[in-house]
């Protein structure tokens, strides 16, 4: 199953400025989700670059490390849950699958992972979630 998500913030900075050897940029991302998954996501990363392209951010290549926390609903109950993601950025294509670590109210019993799919100007998430209620 797929969801659609828009990123509708995305804040990034260097840790360090001085540390040019050091390539780590901070990210504090919002996404909007729309489909079975509908709700808002705070994402926390962590970016490495192995590559970077100042005149085009997406032609850059960086590891990622990341928390998602998201708020919302799945299939009509309501509830949170946060992600670990781990991976890699590589010229516009992300593989950083995300794994859920714990989630609350009526998705206390979600688990499962996600993937992400860009084609185009369309964003998606593929879900392979068990709701074990």
């Amino acid at each position: 199953m797929s969801v659609t998500f828009s990123v509708t913030k995305w804040d990034e900075q260097p840790v360090d400025e001085q540390k040019i050897d050091f390539p780590v940029n901070q990210v504090r991302a919002e996404y909007e989700l729309e489909g079975d998954l509908q709700g808002k996501a705070w994402v926390e990363y962590l970016l490495y670059y192995l590559e970077s392209n100042k005149e085009d951010g997406h032609l850059a290549t960086a590891r990622i490390t990341g928390f998602l926390h998201f708020e919302g609903q799945y299939k009509g109950k309501t509830g949170t849950f946060t992600a670990a993601e781990k991976g890699i950025f590589d010229k516009g294509s992300l593989d950083s699958p995300g794994m859920i670590i714990k989630s609350t109210g009526e998705l206390q019993a979600l688990t499962g992972s996600y993937q992400y799919d860009f084609v185009g100007e369309n964003s998606k998430l593929i879900l392979d979630f068990k709701d074990n209620e």
